[in-house]
């Protein structure tokens, strides 16, 4: 058994089920995402994206974890937009060859000046063999050691300013920048599921 295979087994026992996530558009706006997991030198990493910079884009720049909002025209359910948003995205092809494991709780952006939406995390395998096709609103993508985010914890900070004022963010540190905002709180309730073994 891989070290993966563990990490799933570990996992699928912690996260909540699969069961169809119903799309209730007349409630709150809706959107998924994923975190995409494999395996590199015995280590668990997952996918991040910088998104592009883009007018009108409230993440614009940001890292991220691939995915998007509801397309009730296209998406049966959550997992369905979580699915078909990482295959536009990236052009992994998580319901051919991958497999869903579990998901974490709903959430929403805490930045009252940030679009109301609830965004539900959902965790899953790369397939054994793909190719990363970023799309137009992807800048880059890369890898992150889960266990090496957990040890080095929020020790980053993520800076940005208003006028005279700079606001700081908790971030954990990554070779692609700070992860902070949405994405590091859906890290941090996913690394709580994650138990590492000593290297």
């Amino acid at each position: 058994m891989t070290y993966l295979e563990l990490v799933s087994r570990q996992l699928s026992e912690q996260l909540g089920p699969l069961a169809a996530l119903e799309i209730t558009p007349d409630r709150i706006p809706q959107a998924a995402v994923t975190i995409i997991l494999r395996e590199e030198e015995r280590a668990a990493q997952a996918l991040i994206i910088k998104r592009a910079e883009r007018p009108g884009d409230h993440w614009s720049g940001h890292l991220a974890l691939p995915g998007g909002r509801v397309d009730p025209d296209k998406d049966e359910d959550l997992l369905a937009t979580a699915a078909r948003e990482t295959r536009e995205e990236i052009g992994i092809d998580l319901l051919n060859g991958g497999k869903f494991i579990g998901r974490l709780p709903a959430l929403s952006p805490s930045n009252r000046l940030l679009p109301i939406i609830e965004v539900t995390p959902f965790v899953a395998i790369a397939p054994p063999i793909f190719s990363l096709v970023p799309n137009h609103e992807v800048d880059s993508v890369f890898w992150v050691s889960l266990c090496q985010l957990k040890r080095a914890g929020l020790s980053g900070e993520f800076r940005m300013q208003f006028g005279d004022v700079v606001k700081k963010w908790p971030a954990y540190p990554s070779a692609g920048g700070p992860i902070w905002g949405i994405t590091e709180r859906i890290i941090t309730s996913f690394l709580s599921s994650l138990e590492c073994r000593d290297e």
